[in-house]
């Protein structure tokens, strides 16, 4: 019973990290209604700081070099060729064009990073008593991302319902992941280390051109380096006193 409950357990509170995030993200768009990019130099500086302070320190302690080196390569490899059909599919895509693709390449890089987490929780988590820990971590980590996600999303014209689907969906391929973790040996999962480098390789991507560039290029110096540093700090501290925690 155990083994049904933790998967389904840690999808459902993924699900309500994301939810929370989101939560958040809607109020701060309905606070800076016209600000599209400086949400995006914010977020752009958490997303920073999650790969600064969290996923590549951890991931680097876990996982061989060459495996991450591997899978960062294919993961900035795939969003490029993303990027340039969506650029010469849609040349005059306007902001709410580029808000949605951001929004997508975002979601496809939770998507992948969720594979492999959740493979390590479901190797890590034996019981309840060993998988709280874990249980936490699926809603602290996911704040942050249901936030970065709401931004981009809010700025489109999609019904919110759409938001919905979409962190549902993160939601079960984490707990899909889990599943998958229960049932394979630590010593067989060498391709968990492809795939932390796959997620790390597309969040970078997303974090830097989708988020951080187009910010500098529609802001001034100042406000954009005091808002993404705002928020590169901010994870910062919110890795310190949540996560590593």
């Amino acid at each position: 019973m155990e083994s049904i409950m933790l998967p389904i357990m840690t999808a459902a509170l993924a699900f309500g990290g994301l939810l929370v995030g989101g939560t958040v993200g809607i109020t701060a768009r309905s606070m800076m209604t016209h600000q599209m990019y400086s949400l995006y130099a914010f977020c752009g500086g958490m997303l920073a700081g999650l790969l600064t302070f969290e996923l590549i320190p951890e991931t680097l302690s876990e996982y061989e070099m060459t495996g991450l080196f591997l899978g960062g390569s294919m993961g900035i490899l795939l969003m490029v060729l993303l990027h340039m059909h969506f650029h010469h599919s849609h040349n005059q895509e306007g902001r709410e064009g580029e808000a949605w693709r951001s929004f997508l390449f975002l979601s496809l890089a939770i998507y992948i990073h969720n594979v492999p987490t959740g493979v390590a929780f479901g190797i890590s988590m034996k019981n309840f008593d060993t998988a709280i820990p874990f249980l936490f971590a699926a809603v602290i980590h996911h704040i942050p991302e249901g936030l970065a996600l709401a931004i981009p999303f809010l700025f489109t014209r999609f019904h919110i319902v759409y938001f919905l689907l979409t962190i549902t969906l993160l939601s079960l391929v984490l707990g899909v992941g889990t599943v998958l973790g229960s049932v394979l040996r630590s010593d067989h999962i060498h391709l968990n280390g492809v795939l932390m480098g796959l997620a790390i390789g597309t969040l970078g991507y997303v974090t830097v051109n989708e988020m951080l560039l187009k910010a500098q290029k529609k802001m001034s110096v100042f406000s954009f380096f005091l808002l993404a540093g705002g928020g590169f700090i901010l994870m910062l501290l919110y890795i310190e006193n949540f996560i590593l925690h």
